[in-house]
């Protein structure tokens, strides 16, 4: 796996070094000696778990993982397996928490881009290593003499890498890629030793202080549920579907439950109990998942819910976020009906014309977007000349219609456009503004209507059908209806007919050419220089 050298292979940075033998390295803020990746190099999968846990405990794996690729290699001498961790980290800081949870887990962390990396820095070289040698030659002597490739630059296919330490260099060549997300929910889950005294004698209940999750078989969840009613426990549930089993199991949720009510449903057969450790996943109690999977949402892709169950060995996905319906809804009750001890007489039906009101118009200090404007008839001079400044896409979607009081300009975005661009009603200064209560109900700006009802109530009331218009153009007159038939585009209403006029065609007025003259004269030396034209001549 390992060819160990006669020299030394790396050397250390000097404080100051701008220029390394590697390709690929360059100094950061700090002077140390980094490269646009990093490369952990995992001699088993126990160490690689590990690394994971410790990294998620300490930071965000989300972070982490959209650029990280996990690779399982095989040496090209001696062909040892290991797993090969690459990811970005162009930062030293970065790159010192790698190295530090690397070290941790008894694997050591590379620096570099493409397919070599060097030995990260340590206290014996505190601004990183670089090559002692060219990387030719290094290669060369990996491969056990035989000299690089000439058509390339060090030798390596493209699903090989390098790795240098101080006194040994390996090749791994690329044998399988791994799915890191699929291997962190595929991992087992550890047990955790729980107090021997009980859950109630743990201050926070193993996790359990402030929500617990109970998974009940079909077989006896209506007991659960009896057993947790007259105990007053509050609760809520919901009937989900596993996937081995034809009936639905029950998936309680107890809020701040008792340690002596944990402790009496935990040894039943078919009740685990489950520590949520994130909003999208659960994992039973007295077990732990290697990796902290509040820091690794992206593990769980999707929507569903997650659960980690310790002694099936399995893992449930519940499609979409579990909606809890309260406990007493669930609990199965008898219902008796007995027979009324009175009699009771009829309701007498009257005509309810009695409490109906008329909608009205009062001041209003709310603000709305204007949707029409009202522009007098004595205006309609300014309003020609504002046109000109209406952007196109407001003035697309305008539309009009001419009314006793002026020119009602009605915006064509909001109800019937993206509501991305200007309105109409918004650009033009002039007369009087509208707002839309309803689709299709307009009222004076500064007013609303009394009382508050539904939109689509007042819609119903006022008989508008389609793209129908409601005007209420004052307070205490009744609201004029606008047929959407009536309504005119304002683009194509306020520009006349362009009328066209026929071109005039004239004929050239310049002479015809002249048939032309060939004469053969003898040229000097410079036959340019002394050259007569026609005109001179």
């Amino acid at each position: 796996m390992l060819r160990a050298m006669a020299r030394a292979l790396l050397e250390p940075v000097a404080a100051g070094q701008t220029r390394f033998r590697m390709q690929g390295l360059t100094p950061d803020a700090r002077g140390i000696a980094v490269g646009r990746e990093a490369l952990v190099v995992f001699q088993s999968l126990d160490r690689l778990v590990s690394f994971l846990g410790a990294y998620s405990v300490e930071a965000s794996l989300d972070v982490l993982l959209p650029s990280m690729t996990l690779e399982r290699g095989r040496a090209t001498v001696g062909g040892g397996v290991v797993l090969l961790l690459r990811c970005e980290a162009a930062d030293g800081y970065a790159l010192d928490r790698l190295s530090r949870l690397a070290g941790a887990a008894r694997s050591q962390l590379y620096a570099g881009a493409g397919s070599v990396f060097v030995r990260y820095r340590e206290s014996a070289a505190p601004f990183g290593y670089d090559l002692a040698a060219s990387l030719a030659e290094l290669l060369a002597e990996v491969r056990g003499g035989a000299g690089p490739d000439p058509s390339r630059g060090t030798g390596l296919t493209v699903d090989e890498v390098a790795v240098v330490d101080h006194d040994f260099a390996s090749i791994y060549r690329s044998a399988e890629r791994i799915d890191p997300i699929s291997l962190i929910q595929r991992l087992e889950l550890r047990q955790r030793p729980l107090p021997l005294t009980g859950l109630a004698s743990d201050p926070e209940l193993a996790g359990l202080r402030d929500m617990a999750l109970v998974l009940v078989a079909p077989g006896i969840a209506e007991r659960v549920l009896a057993y947790l009613w007259r105990k007053e426990v509050p609760m809520a549930g919901v009937r989900v579907t596993l996937s081995e089993d034809r009936r639905p199991s029950l998936l309680l949720r107890l809020r701040q439950p008792r340690g002596r009510l944990l402790d009496v449903l935990r040894p039943i057969p078919g009740v685990e109990l489950l520590v949520p450790v994130s909003p999208r996943a659960a994992v039973e109690v007295g077990y732990v998942h290697p990796i902290h999977l509040a820091s690794a949402s992206s593990c769980l892709p999707g929507d569903e819910m997650y659960l980690f169950r310790g002694r099936a060995g399995r893992v449930e996905r519940i499609d979409g976020a579990p909606r809890f319906v309260d406990g007493r809804y669930l609990v199965q009750t008898e219902v008796h009906l007995r027979e009324a001890e009175f009699e009771v007489d009829p309701v007498e039906m009257r005509d309810a014309g009695q409490l109906r009101i008329d909608l009205r118009l009062q001041p209003s200090s709310r603000v709305r977007e204007p949707r029409a404007t009202l522009v007098p008839w004595a205006q309609i001079e300014y309003l020609r000349r504002l046109i000109y400044l209406i952007p196109p896409s407001a003035l697309a979607a305008a539309r009009m219609v001419p009314l006793r009081d002026g020119l009602m300009v009605l915006s064509g975005g909001g109800r019937r456009g993206d509501g991305r661009t200007l309105s109409a009603g918004t650009v033009l200064p002039l007369g009087q503004r509208f707002a839309e209560v309803a689709p299709g109900v307009l009222i004076p700006d500064g007013q609303e209507l009394w009382p508050r009802l539904r939109p689509q109530l007042v819609r119903e009331l006022l008989n508008l059908e389609g793209d129908d218009y409601a005007v209420f153009l004052a307070p205490g007159s009744d609201p004029i209806h606008i047929a959407d038939e009536q309504l005119l585009a304002l683009d194509a209403a306020v520009v006349g007919t362009l009328e066209t006029q026929e071109a005039a065609l004239v004929e050239p007025s310049l002479p015809a050419l002249e048939p032309g003259s060939v004469s053969n004269e003898r040229l000097g030396r410079f036959a340019l220089w002394g050259f007569r034209s026609q005109q001179d001549s």
